[in-house]
């Protein structure tokens, strides 16, 4: 095989394993194609009357040029439509001109109707598609472990579910359009075969030249949406580090470096999509110019058979220039078949990271329903680390027990908060390694387990929406009016609630920027409050409150832990006086446990933690 032979072969093969390879990301991302069938039905009806209307024009421009339609009786169809109404076609060449044009015109505007009706169809199910894909996304991120969202930035994983999914969409609606283009251009080949087959050889010559010109253009447009699908993330990463950072570039005065840094990923993404235009605009003007020189040298063709040779119909070779005129143009329209792929090429690609299940740190739930403890919770030779990094946890064991509150202390680091994610499968732990009355706790549903525990974080968890809404988030019933304003004053908040304008219905604004520490450390508090489980988890839970509050607070969640298994982190070891027992914790290892007495007693580390806070 030739090796311009084989490179062509090569440059199709690829263009085939694109479709694909779209059809593949279709079924990847549960999106079905037979929802674009109507619209491609539609968009054949139209390239069908398109060719009817072209076909149409040969016995017009014959009848024109002899001034004499009674030819017309002769051609199969039209025959019969003419002998449908005998008197009106018999007499006159005008009425069957007259047909001729009613005919053309009518299979021009049915054409328009069905390609209208294909265009709003399309639509449709591109914002469809769309719609669905960022669904898909978004079910996606919520499936995924904790470490996954460590590992990677939301302003980034905003880019894939919004920015691609709309570039994906926008690409598919130009691919539909350039879709409809082939099928008429399918048509068009058709009459010319009919017409000239030795003519339309001729003409099919061309368009690997055409194809061909447009190659190393393609190539360079799949690279560059590569580029810029990744400058695109990083323009969401910077957002999102600059926004969700505000106060911090304001108290570090470094709005001129953020406005520098937003510019520079700004501008780059422009230059891009300025490099990006500049090649997928050069594709028809190859295009055109190469079209336009094999179409000077066909008329000159045809010209030289006409009048030299004195052979052929002028009327068809007339019809089948302007055929191939259209030809060409459609040709150039069809390209950006090939030009909508590479566009999609980077998108699609990181969309499909997400529906790739590596390194999603999934976490697998058992079958039983937790329905709460009967015993304890037991640590059991646990030992942990995270993705590429040291061990975190060693030989970790204890046991939390039933209806006390366990204490969890030690430097920062030291991790305790690991143990709490593990409690709650944020992260998945080692087959056995932590029991609830000796059953693997990986046996239980996620969801049964994470519905028996209350989760109160050291940074509260809260969300721009009103009060009532933070404070009853997770709740599966309706809560009155009443009932939160009692967990409100178990939770120190009422007084503050009645000075608000809206009350429960205030909006607290972006992770409760509206509330002060203590305030939205109380809201999550009430929102454990009301959640009303068995286990309940805090984790330096007061660490944001004034004395006074945490006095009030100490008192309310006195009343909360009773008849309830808790578990609390504290590096203020004020606050843990009164739990039944005391775990320390350091560099990942178990070092000692008991009362508050005992470990005074004992004088070892924890007796070292307590004096150092003596001052406070």
């Amino acid at each position: 095989m030739e090796p311009r032979a084989f490179k062509f072969m090569v440059k199709k093969t690829r263009f085939y394993l694109n479709v694909v390879r779209l059809i593949q990301f279709f079924h990847k991302v549960d999106v079905r194609l037979s929802h674009f069938i109507l619209p491609l039905v539609l968009s054949l009806g139209a390239a069908l009357f398109e060719g009817i209307s072209i076909t149409l024009l040969i016995p017009t421009v014959r009848g024109i040029i002899k001034m004499d339609f009674s030819f017309v009786k002769e051609i199969p169809i039209l025959k019969n439509i003419v002998a449908q109404a005998p008197q009106m076609f018999a007499v006159t060449n005008t009425s069957i001109f007259v047909l001729l044009l009613a005919m053309i015109a009518a299979a021009a505007i049915t054409k328009n109707i069905l390609q209208y009706l294909s265009a709003v169809g399309m639509a449709h199910q591109v914002r469809k598609l769309s719609n669905q894909l960022r669904k898909n996304i978004f079910k996606r991120y919520l499936s995924f472990g904790k470490q996954y969202f460590d590992y990677n930035n939301t302003g980034s994983l905003n880019q894939v579910l919004i920015g691609f999914t709309n570039a994906v969409a926008s690409q598919v609606m130009i691919l539909e359009s350039s879709l409809t283009s082939v099928f008429i251009l399918v048509a068009y080949l058709v009459i010319m075969l009919v017409i000239s087959w030795k003519l339309t050889i001729f003409v099919m010559l061309i368009f690997p030249l055409v194809a061909y010109s447009s190659k190393w253009v393609i190539e360079k447009i799949k690279k560059s949406s590569m580029i810029w699908a990744e400058a695109h993330t990083i323009l969401g990463r910077r957002i999102f580090n600059t926004l969700s950072g505000i106060l911090l570039v304001k108290a570090y005065v470094t709005e001129d470096s953020e406005e520098e840094q937003f510019n520079d990923a700004s501008n780059a993404i422009k230059e891009l999509e300025s490099n990006i235009d500049k090649k997928r605009c050069l594709v028809p003007l190859v295009h055109e110019i190469i079209a336009l020189v094999m179409l000077l040298l066909f008329i000159a063709a045809i010209a030289f058979l006409v009048v030299k040779k004195g052979s052929g119909d002028v009327a068809i070779f007339a019809v089948y220039i302007i055929i191939v005129r259209r030809v060409f143009t459609y040709s150039k329209e069809s390209s950006s078949v090939r030009v909508s792929l590479a566009n999609m090429e980077g998108p699609m690609r990181n969309i499909l990271k997400v529906f790739d299940d590596q390194d999603k740190f999934f976490v697998i739930g058992g079958k039983k329903e937790f329905k709460g403890i009967n015993k304890s919770i037991e640590f059991n030779h646990l030992n942990f680390s995270y993705k590429k990094r040291a061990q975190i946890l060693k030989d970790i064991s204890f046991s939390v027990e039933k209806d006390e509150m366990t204490a969890m202390v030690g430097p920062t680091g030291a991790g305790k908060t690991t143990l709490i994610n593990l409690i709650l499968r944020f992260y998945d732990c080692p087959s056995s390694a932590i029991l609830v009355d000796g059953i693997d706790i990986r046996e239980f549903t996620v969801k049964s387990l994470r519905a028996g525990i209350a989760l109160v974080n050291q940074e509260p968890l809260l969300f721009n929406d009103t009060l009532r809404k933070n404070m009853t988030y997770g709740l599966k019933r309706e809560c009155p009016d009443e009932e939160l304003m009692t967990i409100a004053e178990k939770a120190r908040l009422h007084e503050f609630i009645l000075k608000l304008p809206k009350r429960l219905d205030t909006v607290i604004g972006d992770r409760g920027v509206q509330l002060s520490g203590g305030e939205k450390q109380r809201v999550s508090i009430a929102r454990a409050l009301l959640k009303d489980s068995e286990i309940l988890i805090l984790d330096e839970a007061t660490s944001s409150l004034d004395t006074h509050t945490e006095k009030l607070l100490q008192e309310a969640v006195g009343q909360l832990i009773k008849g309830r298994t808790t578990i609390t982190i504290a590096h203020r070891l004020s606050t843990i006086k009164n739990a039944d027992k005391i775990v320390v914790i350091e560099d990942g290892r178990f070092v000692e446990q008991g009362s508050l007495n005992q470990l005074l007693k004992e004088k070892g580390k924890f007796y070292r933690y307590w004096e150092e806070q003596k001052f406070y």
